[in-house]
């Protein structure tokens, strides 16, 4: 990812995707400045290209500042032992920090940082943390786009949109095909995604396709039985039993 692009892909969705709430929210990000020195950013850089890209140089200096992190992280606790130290040197996830913060529609110059005091309702707090998890998946898939186009873009939910009432299904699956279909992003995400459910069949008017695989179990019989059927949006069709 670049500097700059998961701050922006991330909050395409937000500006898109907004809860069913009276008054409608939406989720963005602020990425706070990366906390490592200048050669590790560099080495970041590095990473985003595939091992087979880079050069002989490239790979020697990806090395030596990967190196001189482990080491640095073997002065800091001599006695962490070697795996926490390559865990602290290398868990990229301590390199950038991004919070989420809550915007009313209604009042867009107003902003709040999302956390357990942001004072939603449950429903609110079940959308939005779904957004929260959906916008990084589409800024990920943008960035993979980048070097490996052809890659699988796959979102897995398994029980999905669980506890939460029908009508923001809709909302929600609504907000998945958006990923798919209408972010303004330069990349096409083509986010293909698996789901699981003992209530949801799929068949929402939003959802322009998918394959609809039903399991039934008589506890009398041994095995599973599956029946296959596809949607297009407006009508459900068996291809298999």
């Amino acid at each position: 990812m670049s500097p700059a692009g998961p701050a922006s892909a991330l909050n395409t969705p937000g500006r898109t995707c907004s809860t069913p709430a009276p008054a409608p929210r939406r989720v963005t990000f602020d990425r706070s400045p990366p906390t490592f020195a200048a050669d590790v950013k560099a080495a970041v850089d590095l990473l985003r290209s595939p091992s087979a890209l880079r050069s002989g140089e490239q790979s020697e200096q990806l090395r030596d500042v990967l190196q001189r992190r482990i080491e640095d992280a073997r002065r800091a606790d001599p006695a962490a032992g070697y795996a926490a130290h390559l865990r602290t040197a290398l868990d990229y996830r301590d390199w950038f920090t991004f919070t989420c913060w809550v915007v009313n529609d209604a009042a867009p110059a107003s902003r709040r940082k999302l956390s357990g005091r942001t004072g939603l309702s449950q429903d609110e707090q079940r959308v939005l943390s779904y957004l929260v998890l959906f916008a990084p998946a589409a800024a990920h898939f943008t960035s993979l786009a980048e070097a490996a186009p052809h890659a699988p873009r796959l979102i897995l939910l398994d029980d999905v949109f669980v506890k939460v009432d029908e009508p923001t299904h809709v909302r929600l699956v609504r907000i998945l095909v958006d990923l798919d279909l209408d972010l303004d992003l330069d990349l096409d995400l083509d986010l293909d995604l698996v789901l699981t459910s003992e209530r949801l069949i799929g068949n929402w008017p939003d959802v322009p396709f998918l394959h609809i695989y039903e399991c039934l179990r008589d506890p009398n019989v041994r095995g599973v039985a599956t029946l296959h059927y596809t949607w297009n949006g407006r009508q459900r069709r068996l291809v298999s039993a």
